[in-house]
């Protein structure tokens, strides 16, 4: 059984949006009423209608989807009719401030364009005669009168000579004049249909609504009247329709949609109305469903080259209403027949399991072609106690339905290509296939979380669509890419893969969203693309390495009117990169820089090694007098200044006891003894002229100016902390926070007291970090728990501020990028290569996540620039993208 896809509507989407642009710029605000539209034969395959203001035209003149959907030469071929024609100041009078439909008819050999121009008065035929053969020295103009109408000729005298190959621009293109209404084509027997009254026009209503719905606040508006679907699909495709793509095109009504703008997506939400004859569509019973939020898509496999969810917000009116719809199908005798040889074995058994059923199923195809089906469940407990009943036990928790079309008989047209599928129970939910394989291959890929969602397309995709509707339709261009070759003809399967002209290999995907709305749908239609001005696609600058970074990128100043990028590579390399991409200077440091560097007031940089060197550079990469120099322990954490009485003191942790040197690198006296119990926790704090630092045996040290420990504090009982140190003040009092390798936070205060404010349930090998960003005058704790992030605001009570969850485990730290003298910004790297940044509130930051490697820096990179992304490829460069 194979699947067949939607592709008809991203390609019939190229042209209608990237006309726009070129047309739909007269500069007039006048907004007419969509006259023409009562003028469109019945056969009329959609219709799009847009502004035309100078508000359209900034908004699409940089969009890159026009160019990629429709193809350069098309794109260049329409700038030039617009400049000669629309923008002749003898024609522009006639048509500034009128609305411009562009409509798509069929003919004889693929698919006919109309454009259609109300004007704003009357044209006397002699003025338009004179004006038109005195329009444009580019084209001979002639006459000529058919069927009763005049049509003018115009005939292109250029050569386009843009492009290598030297194409002549369209030859011949036409334009008659009627009912005040232009019409221009290039196929002139659309003309002569359009004009004949004797032709069947759309109906009165459907006029109607597209009006209706005709958003003049937005750059450009797409009417679909629906009973002509199966016809325009046909242009496209070489088979016939599939089993999915059925429940679609044949519902009959209209769709109306408007665009909202996005670099990087095409995106066309409104409303689609349903006509008589509905109850026969399966689709159609998800029209009196309330949209929900739909989650089995977080399950779906990688190798899934498209899938449809579906779902449904009453239970009481779904089952109602799909026993009426399989009351009209053509095995329904059949099902009924099987109900009564169920109930025979087992009174109750179907109800029963009915009862168990969640409102949310999917089936995906993967690039394979294998299906896989979801379904939900609401009660498990009850499941397993008639899991028996409705299904045999073959082996390792895999089941087989006991009777055929179980899945049809719950659920419809969407699963019914399950007849008798096996299963395994995996959470909430029965994951079904007709191969046993199939499922085998499903439960290791699940094991591995290696799901769709992981990619950073989809999470572009998730970001922009959302997930709450009664019906979704996803199809990956990159899985599907064999399939959809074969399902496009010839014509169009050329431009599908052409990526010289064409750009639809830079889509991500495509979608369409059906939401219920009182027996009709809200819809939505979006298509995912690879813009070059995304984030992360076209760096202003790279800059290559001899191996991988293994520090940085960290951003500095070199002087008043500049600053410079500074980075080490595996081989110990550290290199100072100019703002422009350019080399300043290198130079090879003994060891692996640990934790962070430190610039000084007087620009100097201070870090450590774990070769136990300790160095102090200028910006030139000079180093000072004195360093580098040797530390009498491999340092834990990096350098910290502090200030003791006017003396500045560099404090270095190690991992059980703080080594301190003075300015110039010698050893201060004192220190030497400086020892603790346990390993030292993160960086060393600087509280009330004190160093406190805390170890993994649950306690809290403070140091005086001479090394000397003033005070220990000890958790009472067998505590380990496994977090670094945070300090917060409230009424003129320090306080202490750590954690403990049993997921509870402690609370410390200066006089040794303390107690557990918060107890979780993280696993083992969690990490906390602390730091300000939330913009409150305290750090939040950030935890990282596998795949899990949470932040909390500290306190008496810690209350949890934002969450999120990975696709995958977070092995990388954190980073956290300034944004003020106090407050930073939170940077995050996964498994799977992808790089994230959150906002104050919890939000990803707009472009994000990106491609990249762990180490990564998102700001500034010289005092008047703008934000970059600095982050590396397996290619040893990095890359500075600009945002």
């Amino acid at each position: 059984m194979r699947n067949t896809i939607i592709v008809s509507v991203l390609l019939f989407i190229a042209v209608v949006v990237a006309s726009v642009f070129y047309f739909g710029d007269l500069n007039n605000e006048q907004k007419e009423y969509v006259g023409p539209v009562q003028h469109l034969p019945e056969d009329t395959y959609l219709v799009a209608s847009f502004l035309n203001d100078a508000t359209t035209d900034n908004i699409f003149k940089d969009f890159e989807i026009f160019e990629a959907m429709l193809g350069k030469h098309a794109m260049h071929q329409l700038k030039q009719l617009k400049q000669n024609l629309l923008r002749n100041k003898a024609l522009s009078p006639l048509v500034g401030g009128a609305e411009i439909l562009m409509s798509f008819h069929p003919e004889k050999e693929g698919i006919s364009t109309l454009f259609s121009i109300h004007s704003s008065e009357k044209v006397d035929q002699a003025v338009l005669d004179q004006t038109f053969l005195t329009l444009s020295k580019k084209y001979k103009v002639s006459t000529q009168d058919t069927a009763g109408i005049r049509i003018y000729q115009f005939a292109n005298l250029e050569r386009d000579t843009t492009f290598k190959d030297d194409q002549p621009l369209d030859s011949l293109f036409y334009v008659t004049y009627q009912d005040n209404i232009f019409f221009s084509s290039l196929n002139k027997g659309l003309l002569v249909k359009v004009t004949d009254k004797k032709i069947e026009k759309l109906k009165e209503n459907q006029v109607t609504f597209f009006n209706e719905h005709n958003n003049r606040n937005a750059p450009f508006t797409v009417y679909i009247p629906q009973q002509n679907i199966p016809a325009f699909i046909s242009v496209f495709k070489q088979n016939k329709p599939g089993d999915f793509l059925r429940q679609f095109v044949n519902l009959k009504g209209e769709t109306v949609w408007n665009i909202n703008f996005k670099q990087d997506a095409l995106m066309l939400t409104g409303e689609s109305h349903l006509a008589e004859g509905k109850d026969k569509e399966y689709i159609a019973l998800f029209a009196n469903q309330s949209k929900t939020t739909q989650k089995l898509y977080n399950y779906f496999p990688s190798t899934t080259m498209l899938y449809v969810e579906y779902s449904f917000s009453d239970s009481k009116s779904w089952f109602e209403d799909l026993t009426l719809w399989q009351s009209k199908q053509d095995n329904y005798k059949q099902l009924q027949g099987q109900s009564q040889e169920i109930n025979k074995s087992k009174e109750g058994l179907l109800s029963d399991f009915q009862s168990v059923l969640a409102g949310d199923f999917a089936v995906a195809e993967q690039s394979n072609s294998d299906y896989i089906g979801f379904i939900t469940i609401q009660d498990s407990s009850r499941l397993d106690s008639i899991i028996d009943d409705i299904a045999e036990n073959l082996s390792d928790s895999t089941y087989r339905f006991r009777y055929a079309n179980i899945p049809y008989r719950f659920f419809g047209e969407g699963l019914k290509a399950f007849s008798r599928p096996y299963f395994v129970k995996i959470n909430d939910m029965l994951v079904m296939a007709n191969q046993l394989s199939t499922i085998q291959e499903y439960k290791r890929k699940w094991k591995n979380k290696d799901f769709l969602i992981a990619s950073l397309g989809f999470k572009n995709y998730e970001q922009i669509q959302g997930n709450e509707a009664n019906v979704t339709f996803f199809i990956n261009t990159k899985n599907a890419n064999n399939f959809i070759n074969n399902t496009l003809n010839s014509d169009y399967r050329k431009k599908f893969r052409e990526d010289e002209e064409y750009g639809y290999q830079d889509f991500y995907s495509w979608s369409l969203q059906l939401s219920g709305n009182a027996g009709n749908f809200l819809s939505r239609f979006y298509g995912i693309y690879k813009s070059k001005n995304r984030l992360g696609v076209t760096p202003s600058w790279t800059y290559s390495m001899g191996s991988r970074l293994i520090k940085g990128p960290y951003v500095f100043e070199q002087s008043d009117t500049s600053q410079f990028i500074l980075v080490q590579e595996q081989d110990h390399t550290v290199h100072a990169i100019h703002p422009s991409g350019t080399k300043l200077w290198s130079t090879l440091f003994a060891g692996r820089i640990i934790g962070d560097v430190k610039q000084l007031p007087d620009r100097s940089l201070l870090l450590v090694t774990d070769r136990r060197r300790l160095y102090r550079f200028d910006s030139s990469g000079k180093t000072l007098q004195g360093f580098s120099t040797s530390v009498s322990a491999e340092p834990t954490s990096n350098p910290e200044i502090v200030d003791w009485n006017g003396q500045q003191v560099i404090l270095i942790p190690s991992k059980n006891r703080i080594m301190a040197y003075d300015m110039e690198g010698g050893p201060m006296s004192g220190w030497d003894n400086s020892t603790v119990e346990g390993d030292i926790l993160g960086n060393i704090v600087f509280v009330d002229n004190q160093a406190v630092v805390a170890t993994s045996y649950g306690r809290v040290y403070f140091f005086d100016q001479q090394g000397n420990k003033t005070k220990e504090i000890d958790i009472e009982g067998d505590v380990s902390f496994v977090s670094p140190l945070a300090v917060t003040s409230k009424d003129n009092e320090y306080i202490y926070y750590c954690t403990d390798s049993d997921g509870k936070v402690h609370q410390i205060k200066s006089d040794g007291s303390n107690n557990v404010v918060l107890e979780n349930q993280w696993k083992k090998g969690y990490s906390v970090y602390f730091k300000n960003i939330n913009g409150t005058t305290s750090p939040e704790m950030i935890i990282i728990d596998g795949s899990y992030l949470q932040v909390f605001e500290l306190g008496d009570n810690p209350r949890q501020i934002f969450d999120y969850t990975f696709t995958k485990e977070i092995d990388a730290e954190p980073l956290f990028f300034p944004i003020s003298s106090s407050m930073f910004q939170l940077g995050i790297a996964d498994e799977e290569n992808l790089v994230y940044l959150f906002a104050e509130n919890g939000s990803l930051a707009d472009g994000f996540p990106v491609e990249g490697l762990p180490l990564f820096y998102y700001g500034k990179i010289n005092y008047n620039s703008g934000n970059y992304l600095l982050t590396t490829k397996r290619d040893f460069k990095i890359y500075a993208f600009p945002h």
